[in-house]
């Protein structure tokens, strides 16, 4: 299976002007999963399912945080909240979806989910944060993704969790510091999604050693699924060589 995550970048549509280039990335990937933020939830889906995050609050209803698309049969995963007063803030930014597996696969059913989490400022576009400070906007949207994933989650299910958490899960290298460049994210956000990771005995993929970029998009998986590769960095560009996005596109190809 090869699996990918990207940020399409406000939310393309088939008539926007760059998605002839989205689409010939796409293609060009031949990918089995893809975890898409910033999504449109009218982006095609030809040759598989799209399944998107609840409408926003803030912003066109068509403009989702987070999609899944998968080529395989898969079902939209809803869990009810436990105070049935309506989703929090946070559930506009989660989408799961339940892939189900080819006969003879170690599991029936794979467990996928896609997140946004908060960046600094992000409570101008994002109403309903509970605090003006980033890391209690960041833990509130964790927590509850985090808790999402474990209610849906049946037994040892593998899971792939994924998407655009804008934090780095490590500090930038010396030679990036030296250049200017400081941490996306906060040093207690490091620490508090490699938790939400390990709580799940999820190990997040890592981009190759030669890669020292910025990097706040991420793929975890079960250890059942791992794969040895490193990730793959993609950052496609428009025919006029502009980038399609401003995120890379990730990906990795996982064992049958």
């Amino acid at each position: 299976m090869r699996i990918g995550t990207w940020n399409l970048r406000r939310y393309p549509t088939s008539a926007s002007e760059k998605a002839p280039d989205v689409m010939t990335f796409l293609e060009k990937q031949v990918a089995d999963l893809w975890l898409f933020t910033e999504v449109n939830e009218a982006w095609p889906s030809t040759g598989g399912t799209l399944t998107v995050s609840p409408e926003r609050r803030y912003g066109r209803p068509q403009d989702r945080w987070a999609g899944v698309w998968v080529r395989q049969p898969a079902t939209a995963v809803r869990v009810p909240d436990e105070d049935e007063e309506g989703p929090v803030a946070a559930e506009e930014a989660l989408c799961l979806t339940r892939i189900t597996l080819p006969s003879g696969s170690p599991r029936p059913t794979l467990l996928v989910a896609c997140s946004v989490l908060p960046w600094s400022g992000a409570g101008r576009d994002w109403p309903g944060l509970p605090s003006p400070r980033f890391d209690d906007q960041a833990t509130f949207v964790l927590d509850h993704h985090l808790a999402r994933i474990e209610r849906a989650r049946n037994g040892d299910e593998p899971i792939i969790w994924g998407g655009d958490f804008n934090q780095e899960l490590r500090r930038p290298s010396a030679a990036r510091s030296q250049a200017g460049h400081r941490l996306a994210g906060t040093v207690n956000g490091i620490a508090r999604l490699q938790t939400a990771f390990d709580r799940l005995e999820l190990r997040a993929l890592s981009a190759p050693a030669s890669e020292d970029a910025e990097a706040i998009d991420h793929l975890a998986l079960s250890c059942s699924l791992l794969t040895a590769a490193d990730l793959e960095v993609h950052r496609p560009q428009r025919r006029d060589g502009r980038p399609v996005s401003d995120h890379a596109a990730y990906l990795a190809h996982l064992p049958d």
